[in-house]
């Protein structure tokens, strides 16, 4: 790793100790005496932190020049144990979402999150540490999401952002809507990929700090 050479962004690389669960290594944007929002990666075996690059920055423009919201937040995020460099089971995301994330927020100093950001499987660690632990964040938001049994859904009471590709077998669009029936508090957006593009690339920044 080296210096960011946007010295704006200031991006760097970390090691947390998270109690119980060793070392996990991390992407950061921001003061860490800020508002922390974590994000949690995929489960494809080439999945990192890094597949979080693009929304962060957008999300550093955007919240800059958005009224109503902080200024600035601390941006974590995570290489899940046995992803990119950190070491470990890759089965601890799955096995225990709410220790962990946990074990993660309190070794950074904190009680709990703004926001908890996840992508495809992660997603689903994220809603199940949100069923385990209710008060982790405030807030929860989640692209490309895999769900199971989405009926327990209803005992998630932060706001929630879905975002679903509808031409994506590999996270069906009609597990989305069960999702969004069952959620008390949804922000549920649909989108294909042949005729709009990337458009979670594009827009899932707005749509979080909306």
């Amino acid at each position: 790793d080296t210096p960011d050479p946007d010295a704006a962004l200031d991006r760097r690389a970390i090691w947390i100790e998270a109690r119980g669960f060793g070392d996990v290594f991390a992407r950061v944007v921001g003061d860490p005496q800020d508002p922390l929002m974590l994000y949690v990666h995929g489960s494809n075996p080439r999945n990192s932190s890094m597949c979080w690059n693009v929304l962060i920055e957008e999300l550093v423009s955007r919240t800059a020049s958005s009224p109503g919201i902080p200024d600035r937040f601390y941006h974590v995020a995570i290489d899940c144990p046995g992803y990119g460099r950190s070491p470990g089971d890759r089965q601890t995301i799955r096995s225990y979402p709410g220790a962990f994330l946990q074990a993660v927020i309190h070794a950074l100093g904190r009680k709990d999150a703004v926001c908890i950001t996840g992508s495809s499987q992660g997603a689903a660690s994220t809603f199940n540490a949100v069923l385990e632990i209710p008060k982790l964040c405030s807030f929860v938001a989640v692209c490309h999401p895999v769900g199971h049994a989405v009926q327990r859904y209803t005992a998630i009471k932060q706001p929630t952002l879905l975002i679903f590709d509808t031409e994506d077998a590999g996270h069906p669009v009609s597990v989305g809507r069960i999702m969004r029936a069952h959620l008390p508090t949804p922000y549920y957006h649909e989108f294909a990929h042949s005729t709009d593009g990337p458009w979670e690339e594009r827009h899932m920044g707005e749509e979080v700090v909306r």
